[in-house]
């Protein structure tokens, strides 16, 4: 930081910081990595005066990958058959909103320090899905041609709360623009939610599962009861969706924050 901060001095020598009123966004900024400019999140601040900022940070992300698990085949037992293409999806979502406060201090007309606190409050969910393709009763079992599609699905998810404590300084190297830091010593709270498993099709799960069908990633999180009947196991917690964690330390911010006032 000491490096960019005198790099940027020489065409800085007149800028000013914040006088209130002003507002602001921020990005990452790594000098030296071969992505220099980056975001995981946008960071609003509004300055109320010259020594108070109210803050929000906001991030929202999901992505969807779907891979071919198997491609169309004629069946081996019917090669008049042809088993369909055959699928996996994998769907994540994620949301974060950390509401805060800032209390600067009077540092130099380019240097501006300050403290504050933040609430944390996340969000993730995790959907996982393959597809396959067999009988659903002792009838047609054997008999590629009245076989189906079916799915089994895996869900899982977090939620987390949590409040931070802050120290950082920023440093305007031109009108209206700056670099900062920041570090902070917070606590978090992760609740885990219970693994949902379900399939499409119980009859087709069961049947094939006797019969030695390798179902990768289903097998393992459901059984069938003493009657034949699917039941649902979770692989974390016991149901109540009280599995939780927490967790308490200092923390920082790894890159410089670049931001603008407008």
């Amino acid at each position: 930081m000491f490096i960019a901060l005198v790099a940027t001095s020489v065409v800085g020598a007149q800028a000013q910081k914040f006088q209130g009123g002003e507002k602001n966004l921020e990005v990452n900024f790594s000098p030296l990595s071969a992505n220099p400019i980056g975001i995981d999140g946008i960071r609003f601040r509004m300055f109320n005066s010259e020594s108070s900022a109210i803050r929000v940070g906001f991030s929202v992300s999901g992505g969807k990958v779907t891979e071919v698990m198997s491609q169309a085949v004629p069946s081996e037992i019917d090669a008049k058959v042809t088993i369909p293409e055959l699928y996996s999806t994998d769907k994540s979502f994620g949301f974060s909103l950390r509401p805060g406060y800032e209390k600067h201090f009077a540092g130099t007309d380019r240097l501006s320090p300050y403290v504050g606190a933040e609430l944390i409050f996340a969000m993730t969910s995790k959907t996982y899905t393959e597809e396959y393709h067999t009988g659903n009763s002792a009838a047609n079992i054997g008999d590629p041609a009245n076989h189906s599609t079916w799915t089994a699905e895996r869900k899982d998810g977090t939620t987390t709360f949590g409040l931070n404590a802050v120290a950082g300084a920023d440093f305007y190297f031109a009108d209206n623009f700056y670099l900062g830091v920041e570090l902070g010593l917070g606590f978090q709270n992760v609740k885990q939610k219970d693994v949902e498993i379900s399939v499409s099709d119980e009859n087709a799960w069961v049947l094939n599962k006797v019969d030695g069908v390798d179902l990768t990633h289903v097998d393992g999180f459901l059984d069938e009861n003493a009657a034949g009947k699917m039941e649902i196991a979770t692989t974390i917690g016991d149901g109540t969706g009280k599995y939780k964690n927490s967790a308490w330390g200092p923390n920082f911010q790894s890159t410089l924050r670049l931001g603008w006032l407008f």
